[in-house]
């Protein structure tokens, strides 16, 4: 784990042999792309549990991202007048799993989904829109309007209920 001590972003490292995990404090507004790499290097699979909001809040527009993904779901959310709801997650992220297996299947919310441009985006092989958001954490939702204002955001897993009302709140 002495690869993943020396980037500048960790601020302590912390080991449970027995069980094999560990626990490692980052930064707030740290990168932590470099992080996640050097931890899967190691062999493991890292996951977020929890992520700190820290500074994220401060977006409220997303102007002219890098991401081609983005940029194209922009314009697919702008021209039919729908918000686009991203879900930013990763294939190391238990909980994202979690969520695709409830939430995404709930007959409810696949219901819902089409009322909105739905944009899924794995944070390791589209670095560009996790810098164009600022996401630091994984399940990450965000919820923009077509020209990239900023509607909702929620970090951390929803239950299937918690995500029809994040959903009820953008149809509005």
């Amino acid at each position: 784990m002495d690869a993943v001590r020396v980037l500048p972003q960790v601020d302590r490292v912390e080991f449970d042999i027995p069980t094999e995990t560990f626990t490692i404090d980052m930064k707030a507004g740290a990168d932590t792309a470099p992080v996640l790499a050097a931890i899967k290097g190691l062999g493991y699979t890292p996951e977020v549990l929890d992520a700190a909001p820290a500074g994220q809040e401060a977006i409220t527009h997303l102007r002219n991202p890098t991401s081609a993904a983005l940029r194209e779901a922009l314009a697919r959310a702008k021209s039919r007048g729908v918000p686009l709801v991203i879900d930013f997650g990763g294939p190391f992220c238990h909980l994202c799993r979690k969520f695709e297996q409830t939430a995404l299947k709930d007959e409810r919310v696949v219901k819902m989904l089409p009322d909105f441009e739905f944009l899924k985006i794995d944070v390791e092989a589209d670095p560009d829109a996790v810098k164009d958001l600022d996401v630091h954490g994984v399940p990450d939702i965000w919820a923009l309007d077509g020209g990239g204002k900023v509607l909702a955001r929620n970090n951390g897993y929803m239950t299937p209920d918690a995500f029809i009302e994040f959903l009820a709140v953008l149809r509005k």
